[in-house]
């Protein structure tokens, strides 16, 4: 196992190498002094970013995880960075079986006896773990997910480091402040420790089974928890093709093309239905059955919504597709994004013009992706900081974008996004639950009404009783109750034929409306009565403005 000060180290040989020891100096001088002037470096003509991304590579899977973490954080830091960090991948080989076998033993018990078959040779290996194919005694065929030896403190000990780097270049360097680098190691922190509890993975495939259910051609793994814990995952074994293996797909008898609506329908299922979704939707964890079906794999990584955080999400994306920055910023203020009336018009400017392709042109030709991404980055200008779900959510629905123009250059995410949405919007506000929070509110509200006269009669009694104690004359009581009573009846109408509008709306954007002649019938006079009343109500006003 390696320490905390042995890897500090490590991590300043690897930046020497890269040319970075300048930058380390800034950070620790006494730790690099000594080995920055005792070895000497060639010129290195490759760029400042192709050095860091080789040395995040060289320094193992905590730093590589880091710099992919940092690559999707396109609103703040430099294009030429960005495309670079996409690059980062695990140069990491298979753990020898033998170093494996405890832990397995420890969560599924001796091989022999739970597998009639287990592959020493892995499927696949990761920074954290890899992943074996067996079959259960009973002919299961099952994929066992296992955690590396000694990852974790390898991990956490990286983390401590990062965390303490990232704090003292802050300290030394001010204009990196503007990046919120402490933050982002924040995330980072709490998305790893996740991703080393792999109960929390199986939970996650657990939960999106359930909201999944008897949704045709969508699949997620089923977890044996029998054989499972925090280092070791057994799952069902899903066999299937890469989503962009656009060839494969088509050999396997299927249109890629369908594939791309079906992604990204379960995309929006997950974010705007659910509220649960997955952040990792690259092409790796996705894949093609020989049955047709999207399997969605390594469900470490999610993102939780609230339900009224939902709406606003809904919301926003539907001003983006219709172009509408006033909304946008609306939706943005809801949200808690501080945008003032000093810097609000500006905004809206930019907005406006980083949409304005998407006005007037075919909707196969705009790169919703670029607009989608230009948001985070105005907001970056004006040093204004967006919600991290919020951040997630448009970075998760730009790879699925990414994957689905691939599978289909023609991809529409206008076309696909803007009924989607409003079906759910007309489904959340037409539902029973929102019809009866509707009518409780109104009730709630006719009912204060109502107690308004008795109230005020009561106040009255006890006044003239002595119990309130009230220094005016009888006559300006007199004055003030008819006006009270007045008013009631003026709010009591508006009351009414606010709620007869509602009713009249909810009965009209039914899903029978269109079907029933009884239904129109009822919704139109709904609306009379409601006018009459509204009229009346204002002519009162109007002719008592007049006498005054």
């Amino acid at each position: 196992m390696v320490t905390r000060l042995r890897r500090y180290g490590q991590i300043v040989d690897v930046g020497i190498k890269y040319g970075f020891g300048i930058f380390l100096d800034e950070i620790d001088p006494d730790a690099t002094k000594r080995k920055f002037f005792d070895k000497k470096t060639k010129p290195d003509e490759r760029s400042v970013y192709e050095r860091m991304r080789l040395a995040l590579e060289e320094l193992g899977p905590t730093f590589v995880k880091f710099g992919q973490m940092i690559a999707s954080r396109t609103e703040s830091l430099p294009p030429e960075l960005v495309r670079e960090f996409k690059k980062l991948h695990d140069h990491v080989g298979p753990v020898p079986f033998e170093e494996l076998r405890p832990t397995i033993e420890r969560y599924c018990g001796p091989i022999e006896e739970t597998f009639e078959f287990f592959d020493e040779t892995p499927l696949a290996a990761a920074s954290i773990g890899q992943v074996h194919r067996g079959i259960l005694k009973d002919g299961t065929i099952v994929a066992v997910k296992v955690q590396r030896p000694n990852i974790k403190e390898t991990i956490e000990t990286d983390t401590l480091i990062i965390e303490s780097m990232a704090k003292r270049y802050e300290r030394v360097n001010p204009a990196v402040r503007a990046y919120n680098l402490s933050a982002m190691v924040d995330d980072f922190s709490k998305m790893i420790k996740k991703e080393l509890n792999f109960v929390s993975e199986g939970k996650n495939a657990d939960i999106f089974r359930r909201n999944f259910a008897g949704r045709e051609r969508i699949k997620f793994p089923k977890i044996f928890w029998k054989y499972s814990g925090p280092e070791c995952l057994m799952m069902e074994f899903i066999d299937g093709i890469r989503v962009d293996d656009v060839d494969g797909i088509r050999f396997m008898g299927y249109d890629p093309t369908d594939f791309a609506s079906l992604g990204f329908t379960a995309y929006l299922k997950m974010i705007f239905e659910d509220g649960f979704f997955h952040l990792d939707p690259h092409p790796g964890n996705l894949k093609v059955t020989p049955s047709g079906e999207l399997a969605f794999l390594d469900l470490g990584a999610i993102a939780i919504i609230r339900p009224e955080r939902r709406d606003l999400f809904i919301k926003l994306l539907l001003a983006i597709v219709d172009t509408d920055v006033n909304l946008i910023v609306e939706t943005f203020q809801k949200l808690g994004v501080n945008i003032t009336e000093d810097n609000e018009d500006d905004i809206k400017d930019q907005l406006y013009y980083a949409l304005f392709d998407v006005e007037g042109m075919e909707l196969e030709s705009v790169d919703a992706g670029s607009a989608l991404e230009s948001i985070p980055r105005i907001m970056n200008v004006y040093k204004i900081q967006i919600p991290g779900t919020l951040m997630s959510l448009l970075k998760v629905i730009v790879m699925v974008l990414s994957i689905g123009t691939e599978l289909n250059p023609k991809f529409n995410f206008y076309g696909e996004a803007r009924p989607y949405l409003r079906e759910i919007l007309e489904a959340r506000y037409l539902s029973r639950s929102s019809f009866q929070k509707t009518s409780h509110t109104l009730l709630e509200s006719a009912e204060s009404i109502m107690k308004l006269p008795k109230i005020i009669n009561r106040t009255l009694d006890r006044m003239a009783k002595g119990n309130i104690q009230v220094d005016i004359v009888a006559k300006d009581v007199e004055n003030l109750s008819s006006t009270i009573e007045r008013a009631s009846d003026k709010i009591l109408m508006g009351l009414v034929s606010s709620a007869l509008v509602i009713g009249a709306s909810i009965v009209m954007f039914s899903a029978d409306f269109e079907y029933s002649d009884y239904l129109i019938a009822l919704t139109v006079i709904i609306y009379l009565i409601a006018f009459v009343l509204g009229l009346a109500t204002l002519i009162k006003v109007l002719y008592r403005d007049k006498k005054k």
